[in-house]
This record gives C-alpha cells, structure tokens and sequence, in this order.
C-alpha cells in the first residue's frame, strides 16, 4: 500500500477513537498525525500542513467548531469532517456555514468514513488541477511576461497557501533580480530579497535542486544565509530550468501562523515551474522572433529604396540618350 496518499490529523479526546482511526488509515497508506483536543490540534497545525482534519465536535478546552475556524483561518484548502455523539441541527448547520466538508455521528461506518476522507482528497487535488488548467491556459493566451507572472504566481500562492510567490530571474551578467511577486515590496526588501536569492545562487553550485526548510534550521551548506530581517518563517525554494539552462528561482515563503512546507508541496511547485520555465522560453523565442520580422522589414524597405534608385537611374539615363 502506497505511504503517500495524503496527510491526516485526527483529533478527538477518546483514546479508542484516535486509536482506530489512526489505524485505519495508517493501512491505507495515508500519513496520520493525532492530537487530544484542539489546544493540541493547534500546536500540530503550527508545523503539520495536512490535506484533511477529523475532529470530534464536543472537547474540552476548544471544540470542533473552535477547530475547524483555526483550520479555514491557517489552512484554507484543508478539508474539515466534524464526528459528534451528541448531534444537534443547529451544530450541523454551524459546521456547514463553517466550511466543513461533512458532519459525521457517531458511532460511525468506518468505510462510510474513509469514503468521506477519499472524496475531500479528491477535492483538494481537483484545486491544484483546477491552477494548473488556468495557469495553462494563460500561458497560451499571453507572450507577455508582465502580465502572465502575476496571474501565475497568484494561482500558486492558492494553490500551497504560500504567504508570498516571487519569481527570480538571471539578467545578462548571470545576476538574480526580483522579476515578480505576489505582495508589493520596498526596495530594501526587494534588494534584501535579490542578496538572499544571488548569496544562495553562487555558494550551493548554482541549487539547481528543489529545497524547503525552516529558516530557523536552515541546511548547513547555506553557511550565513539569513532571513533573520524578515517574517519568513518556512521556505521552499525551486530552480526555474529548461533544457538545462538556468532561468532562475521561484521563492514560496510561509510565516509563523502558517504550517511549514512539506514534500508534497515540491510535487505541486514542480508543475508550475516547468510551465513557467516554458512560459519564459516561448516569451524569448516570441521576442527573437520580432526581432527577425524588424530585421526582414528593415531588408524590405532597403530593397525598395534600392529598387526606386534603380528605376530612377535608368530612367535619368533614358532621357540622355
């Protein structure tokens, strides 16, 4: 059984009931993450990014409703399935306008659950789709990288819950500068920005591998490189390459009240960036183009100044003859 088909936070003050469903769906093959109530549920949501959460409804301390707020706040794209003993139309209709995704009572069909937890997988995979269909679809309809960066960057922003999505570019003498991002900087953040991004550049070998980390734990080999000046908190950071040349970076970045990057996030980036990496070589190949079309009409209008010469000599000639 595959280990990768999403991650899963249980929360529910029973023992047996964690128990179970951890189990359950450990075997088939979802990673599993278990809190006692919904104090420990936010703890866990502070550095778990999880694709759907079961909670039971009534807990101490903070309940299901409580929880299921802190989820749509932290994690939007995350789906909420709500299980109570205790079940009441009007907790049904609060979860619901909440934004859970279904409201399960107990005692409950463990197969009826896991259809459940199945189809809220399905959900979240249809909004990276969804990106990418729109993504693709602006990629053919601009060659124009001004206006295509902004709509690209905003569709991966949703699609990760990143904080920010900046593209980094290499200019002619191979120096990383800011092309787009999806908040407007300051020039001291914008430079702070580029020294981070150019520092990275030239001491990991050019990075041409995907990375993500927290910046408070930062991989060895980055040495002195800091974030320190900024609110980022986790980093995912992905070389924009085509046929194996190096375009640039795309930077995703998440602060302290948003879960940290995971390896599934890589999975979703790649995508984007390989039609970005496209976008950005159809934009050259477009501007190599319009220079060839100058060059051609430039040749054209000198072959027809040529020719009216030629047509004027001779006709200059045969009026001395």
């Amino acid at each position: 059984m595959p280990t990768d088909r999403g991650r899963i936070l249980i929360i529910d003050d029973e023992d047996g009931i964690r128990e179970l469903l951890t189990s359950e769906f450990s075997k088939l093959g979802y990673k599993t993450i278990s809190a006692i109530d919904g104090e420990d549920a936010l703890v866990k949501l502070n550095t778990e990014k999880v694709q759907v959460v079961i909670t039971d409804m009534k807990m101490p301390k903070l309940g299901g409703l409580d929880v299921l707020k802190i989820v749509k706040d932290k994690s939007p794209e995350s789906e909420v399935i709500i299980i109570t003993g205790h079940a009441t139309v009007e907790d049904a209709i609060n979860a619901m306008r909440g934004g859970a995704y279904d409201f399960v009572q107990k005692p409950f069909n463990i197969d009826e659950l896991t259809a459940l937890v199945e189809k809220a997988m399905e959900k979240n995979e249809l909004r990276i789709m969804v990106a990418l269909h729109e993504s693709s679809n602006a990629i053919f309809s601009s060659l124009d990288l001004e206006n295509l960066f902004p709509i690209m960057i905003s569709l991966l922003k949703d699609a990760t819950n990143s904080k920010d999505v900046s593209v980094f570019l290499l200019d002619s003498n191979d120096l990383m500068y800011l092309a787009s991002s999806s908040i407007p900087m300051f020039d001291s953040q914008r430079r702070y920005l580029e020294d981070f991004i150019g520092t990275l550049y030239n001491s990991t070998k050019k990075c041409v591998k995907a990375i993500f980390f927290d910046t408070e734990k930062p991989p060895s080999e980055f040495g002195k490189i800091s974030l320190a000046k900024t609110e980022i908190k986790s980093v995912l950071l992905y070389p924009i390459v085509l046929r194996n040349k190096m375009l640039g970076y795309m930077l995703l970045t998440k602060s302290a009240d948003q879960p940290l990057f995971v390896e599934s996030d890589i999975k979703n980036v790649s995508i984007f960036v390989a039609q970005i990496a496209q976008a950005i070589n159809n934009t050259k190949l477009y501007e190599k183009l319009k220079v060839k079309i100058a060059e051609l009409e430039q040749t054209l209008v000198e072959l027809e100044s040529a020719k009216k010469k030629i047509q004027t000599l001779k006709e200059d000639t045969g009026s001395c003859l």
